[in-house]
């Protein structure tokens, strides 16, 4: 599995939503590659082989409307995308 976490420099809440991904891939046991990338986003995005993680979520699974990026909400869709490549 390939992760990268893609933010722009000017944000600094992508340190916090990498700490999180490296959490939630060590607590889940994923075997992954992690891969930081600077972008223009204006909130960092996690994409995982390609799809976007937390877009990607339906809705009842996304209950934070304003996007923030929790640790839980990063290993639940970790966790889902991990089953579905099964």
């Amino acid at each position: 599995m390939e992760i990268s976490i893609l933010y722009s420099k000017d944000k600094p809440e992508h340190k916090r939503t990498a700490t999180f991904v490296r959490k939630a891939v060590k607590n889940l046991g994923i075997a992954a590659t992690i891969i930081e990338r600077e972008s223009t986003m204006a909130l960092p995005r996690v994409v995982v082989d390609g799809f976007d993680l937390i877009n990607g979520l339906t809705e009842p699974a996304r209950k934070n409307k304003n996007k923030e990026i929790s640790y839980e909400l990063i290993e639940k869709a970790l966790e889902q995308n991990a089953w579905a490549s099964y």
